[in-house]
């Protein structure tokens, strides 16, 4: 996300609440498919209306076949229905925290939250540069289980924003700080490192993350210029067990913009979210394959789409992404668009 808009955003929603149980009506139903022997119609659009909070981040339950939306304004996690009713998911905390990536983990029944204070951010006191925390939830109840602050562990860093989180085989949990331009990495015994320091020629901070399940992360490396504008993009392959070995991946599509927000699909893709409208592919819905183990990637598609942060995969691979306006942050009314490519 655009620092200068997230902060703005932070600002001017820092005092909202979450109001839940808000109904609408959406645009015409296109696709269904077979839940639990039930038929679930998955729509164009899921609007919503009045939820008094900025989201950023985005994922699809398919327990319930719900979304959940992070808040930047230090809101709980709601949770969306398809027909766009929603309420207040997660509870708990011993104090607020913004949220930005969300990342379920089925097979230990949690809601991994990469968490940062993002009044602190916004205060222009060089004395305080914020804090980034790993966040738990129970999947199935959203009530609060732990938390694990990471900024400690780079004490030196100009300020921090856990940006996104991932998962892999074991357990091990993975977050981006975007600030601090690290990832961190919380063991299966609930201990913090450091588990890698961007050293690439790609002078930016790590963003979006997901892991492979050949146990490799991809992470997108992403700043922001002088102008506001999202800049030296790069997308980044790096071993669980040998991060020595991490490189950079090569775009086979010259003057390609990569990600924020960004998920592995089951066949391999990897489908994410630009949102700098001034550059080739910018304010897009793309997809990169890659056909040597991800030494490089080629596009294989791409649409134009409302600036957004990032993408949500339902089970029946449809991506839906939120339309942000960043330019209005006390915007009650938001949509979660399906696209199609």
């Amino acid at each position: 996300m655009n620092k200068v808009l997230l902060i703005t955003a932070m600002l001017s929603l820092a005092l909202t609440s979450c109001k839940t149980n808000s109904k609408s009506t959406n645009e015409k139903e296109t696709s269904t498919t077979s839940v639990e022997k039930e038929t679930t119609i998955f729509p164009n659009v899921v609007q919503l209306k009045g939820i008094a909070q900025n989201p950023e981040g985005i994922e699809f339950d398919k327990n319930d076949n719900t979304f959940l939306l992070s808040s930047l304004n230090a809101g709980p996690i709601i949770k969306v229905n398809l027909d766009g009713t929603f309420k207040s998911f997660t509870s708990g905390e011993k104090f607020p925290l913004s949220s930005a990536g969300l990342e379920i983990d089925y097979k230990r029944n949690r809601l991994l939250v990469a968490g940062f204070n993002g009044m602190e951010l916004m205060d222009k006191d060089p004395n305080t540069k914020g804090v980034s925390f790993l966040r738990i939830y129970n999947l199935r109840t959203g009530v609060f289980e732990k938390d694990i602050n990471l900024s400690s562990l780079v004490p030196d860093a100009p300020a921090y924003m856990a940006n996104d989180v991932a998962v892999d085989n074991e357990g091990n949990i993975y977050v981006t700080d975007w600030y601090a331009r690290v990832v961190y990495k919380v063991d299966t015994e609930d201990r913090p490192s450091v588990f890698w320091k961007n050293d690439t020629e790609i002078n930016s901070g790590e963003n979006g993350i997901d892991f492979h399940p050949d146990n490799y992360l991809l992470v997108s490396l992403v700043s922001v210029n002088e102008k506001g504008l999202y800049d030296n993009y790069g997308l980044v392959k790096i071993p669980v067990n040998d991060t020595k070995s991490t490189n950079v991946i090569s775009f086979k599509n010259k003057g390609l913009t990569v990600f924020d927000g960004m998920v592995l699909k089951e066949n391999g893709n990897v489908v994410g979210v630009t949102n700098n409208g001034t550059a080739p592919g910018g304010n897009s819905l793309i997809e990169l394959s890659s056909d040597d183990n991800w030494k490089s990637a080629k596009l294989i598609s791409s649409k134009s789409i409302p600036a957004s942060t990032t993408v949500a995969i339902t089970p029946n691979n449809k991506n839906y992404v939120i339309n942000q306006d960043f330019s209005k942050p006390m915007k009650e009314d938001w949509t979660i668009e399906q696209v199609k490519f």
